[in-house]
């Protein structure tokens, strides 16, 4: 793994062009340098991350090192103070296994040789924000529904982006993105985000009690497809029930391709300390997988996901899902919640054709200790070979155990 990587010149020839531009350069360097920076914060995170299965490969089983993953990560940032509406971020991120290999973990969910500790700049930005517009130039982490940064593992996937966001429009929020690098979970650098990402995106919370988002994203992948996509969905709050609906499109222009949509919808209600929740998905038959475009397609924003059933499952082509959770509140802080997927796969699924595949679910979150946030999950799956969570064959399925705990200062 290296152990920094950062194209700098290119950072700062960006970063010193956009203050010329703007004619700012000279009042920020000469001026107020110095206050910005010594009345900014700093933040960082440490995370220790644990997960083990049950897959039984030449004797090996549940808690042996050769099937668990172990992570400790320090993260270590600081953005600087607002100064005429610039300002600056910069986040170090460090991974190692503390000596776990060949005593209770033999594996990193983020690929790092037991060798090595692995650290990297996932944050370096410059930022100008100036009434209603702020605009971001660099290393950053982004959220929308198709490209996101994920924050499942120990740290998140992040981009190299220009992300513009407004809000001259009552209770409306539009957002545009040109996305050129990602560093995904297991890489060891950023590399291009396939050939570039456009994302626009408009929020609105204007009626009453409902929120209404849409995206679009243009793609140019890999395999030389011009990928235009679309996502929609729309919540409103009925009394004590929560109602979404949403709605995503791919049409990869290419010969020999097909248009994939997809549709979900949520029903939830909160009744004292019990949150019931249902949910139906659809995706169609095509040639994309109802997924993320970021981090391989690990992630997919419909209601029907679970920790296990993802974008390869209930992002699958040719698959109809429900998901039934129940959540419970026993004590301050703490939830338990209960979940189980269900995903029938048709003759033209890229997941394992003409079968199902399930998920059932029980995880713990609890922030009763200050800065702490301790997370577990039990999780049964059979999805039958397919994805990440496959089990040792295809007619196994697969028990797995995650635990982890973060404290942010």
């Amino acid at each position: 793994m290296k152990k920094l990587e950062l194209p700098l010149k290119r950072l700062i020839g960006i970063i010193v062009l956009f203050f010329a531009v703007t004619g700012s350069l000279y009042s920020f360097a000469a001026e107020s340098f110095h206050d910005a920076v010594n009345n900014g914060e700093v933040k960082g995170e440490i995370k220790l991350w644990y997960q083990t299965n049950d897959i039984d490969t030449n004797g090996k089983d549940i808690f042996d090192s050769g099937n668990s993953i172990f992570d400790a990560g320090l993260s270590l940032g600081y953005i600087t103070d607002n100064y005429k509406g610039f300002s600056a971020g910069v986040s170090f991120y460090a991974i190692d296994d503390l000596g776990a290999y060949d005593n209770i973990a033999n594996n990193s969910i983020h690929g790092v040789d037991h060798s090595s500790t692995a650290s990297w700049v996932g944050e370096a930005y410059l930022a100008y924000n100036r009434q209603n517009t702020l605009i971001k130039l660099g290393r950053q982490n982004i959220k929308s529904p198709l490209i996101n940064s994920d924050g499942w593992a120990v740290f998140p996937n992040s981009f190299e982006a220009i992300y513009v966001e407004n809000k001259d429009v009552p209770d409306t929020c539009i957002v545009a993105s040109w996305v050129t690098e990602e560093r995904t979970l297991k890489s060891d650098t950023f590399n291009d985000f396939v050939d570039g990402g456009l994302m626009i995106g408009a929020s609105n919370k204007s009626l009453p009690n409902t929120e209404l988002n849409g995206y679009y994203y243009h793609i140019r992948d890999t395999y030389d497809y011009d990928i235009d996509a679309l996502y929609f969905d729309a919540s409103v709050k009925v009394k004590a029930v929560d109602i979404s609906a949403q709605y995503m499109y791919f049409n990869p222009d290419s010969g020999n391709t097909d248009e994939t949509s997809a549709v979900g919808l949520k029903v939830s209600s909160k009744i004292s300390k019990i949150t019931l929740t249902g949910a139906l998905s659809s995706v169609g038959k095509g040639t994309l997988n109802a997924a993320r475009f970021s981090d391989s397609g690990i992630k997919t924003p419909l209601y029907t996901a679970t920790i296990c059933g993802d974008g390869d499952i209930a992002g699958a082509t040719d698959t109809d899902s429900f998901k039934l959770s129940i959540g419970l509140s026993p004590v301050e802080k703490l939830t338990i919640t209960g979940s189980y997927g269900y995903y029938d796969h048709g003759s033209a699924t890229s997941a394992r054709p003409d079968d199902e595949s399930t998920s059932a679910e029980l995880t713990l979150k609890y922030t009763g200790f200050e800065n702490f946030t301790i997370f577990s999950a039990f999780i049964h799956s059979d999805h039958h070979g397919v994805g990440a969570w496959k089990g040792c064959t295809e007619s196994d399925s697969l028990n797995t155990f995650r635990v982890w705990v973060s404290y942010k200062f």
